[in-house]
């Protein structure tokens, strides 16, 4: 009588466990290619030129007036240099990750695995954000030079570093749905680049579109100086250069003023400045800048923070014109509050951006789910299946 023995049952792994399997077979190949390693030395190299030519712009240009060099601006422009480069890197090394194996033939043997689905993608997608992650460890000694020769601010470097990587994350994800989700491996790398420039350039030329189309032109009347008094204003300036003899001239001026009208525009940025919220420029700069303290924009971040999120307040749509006779009309144009006493009303536009991204990637990615998942209901003319 023969006994029979049973086989010991396999058991399928994690699913955090599978990811980091995949992942690692992802980051062995990759680490093979002399391509990545070249493009590394020659992503150090540029950045490093950059960072000397931006910065001799920059002390040329407070030199030229006899100002104290601030070398401040320089950390947003490095920072937006690598942003530019990771948003270009990111869907070469994520958008034809899935798309070469099922060419090559070689998907099958991955899927008839115990790995689940959504593990290749997670585990490709987490190779390929790590792959994106060395790139910004190769400038960052690039980052750090550039904020520590001016006001370094731990904070900000730090937020700088997380807004940098969430970036290549995201897009790193959505090319690895896109890859998964599109037979053509050519046609997923070229799909990835066109969602990358939609948001970095399409956002800026849909805004555009959207203000031209929207803006209304109303005729207002307003009242100024007439023309006899900045005449007799221009000759207290002609005679000797005495700060007092051109203050009495000015008090004896009798203040003349006219009424006149003219055209002017009415934009309702309040119902448009949304469109720029998924820009990976606007949600960086408003993610970075944590100086709300200064008078005006002092480098990029800044400025675009700034002017994003001013646009949420309303204009008024019935604009009377305005008065420059009127008492104590000089005075308010001088304003001496902050950035932050400006913005005062309005909210942050990173994290809207940012849960506007994740809910693309997360898109990109479930539609890759629907096309890898096994068993297939149906493939595409001509796909590979060993």
């Amino acid at each position: 009588m023969s006994e029979t023995t049973t086989a010991p049952a396999v058991r399928a792994p994690g699913f955090w466990r599978a990811v980091w399997i995949i992942a690692a077979l992802e980051l062995r190949q990759r680490r093979r290619s002399k391509t990545l390693w070249i493009l590394g030395v020659v992503w150090f190299v540029l950045i490093g030129v950059v960072t000397g030519v931006t910065w001799y712009i920059l002390a040329a240009s407070f030199g030229a007036y006899d100002e104290d060099f601030d070398a401040y601006p320089l950390f947003s422009l490095i920072v937006y240099f690598v942003l530019l480069f990771g948003t270009l890197v990111a869907p070469a090394i994520s958008a034809g990750s899935i798309g070469s194996e099922r060419s090559g033939g070689t998907l099958a043997t991955t899927q008839v695995t115990l790995v689940s689905t959504w593990s290749i993608l997670v585990g490709k997608a987490l190779a390929a954000w790590i792959t994106g992650i060395a790139f910004l460890v190769v400038a960052l000694p690039f980052v750090v030079l550039s904020l520590t020769v001016a006001r370094f601010d731990p904070l900000q470097l730090l937020i700088a570093v997380l807004a940098l990587a969430l970036q290549i994350g995201l897009f790193t994800a959505i090319g690895v749905g896109l890859s998964a989700f599109i037979s053509s491996q050519l046609f997923s790398i070229v799909t990835a680049y066109l969602i990358v420039a939609l948001l970095s350039v399409g956002t800026l030329i849909a805004f555009g579109l959207a203000i031209g189309s929207t803006t209304k032109y109303v005729e207002v009347e307003y009242r100024t100086y007439s023309q006899e008094y900045w005449e007799q204003l221009d000759r207290c300036y002609q005679g000797p250069d005495d700060e007092a003899a051109i203050a009495e001239c000015e008090r004896e001026i009798p203040v003349t003023c006219t009424t006149e009208r003219t055209t002017t525009s009415v934009v309702h940025t309040d119902r448009l400045w949304w469109i720029l919220a998924m820009n990976p420029y606007v949600i960086v700069g408003d993610m970075v800048s944590v100086r709300p303290d200064d008078q005006a924009p002092s480098d990029l971040f800044s400025l675009i923070s700034y002017g994003v999120r001013s646009m949420q307040k309303p204009q008024d749509s019935t604009f009377s014109g305005w008065d420059d006779c009127r008492p104590g009309a000089q005075d308010e144009i001088s304003d001496d509050g902050t950035l932050s006493d400006d913005l005062e009303g309005t909210v942050p536009v990173w994290w809207i951006g940012l849960a506007l991204q994740v809910g693309l990637a997360a898109a990109s990615l479930g539609a890759g789910y629907v096309r890898l998942r096994t068993p297939a209901r149906r493939l595409p003319k001509g796909s590979r299946i060993a």
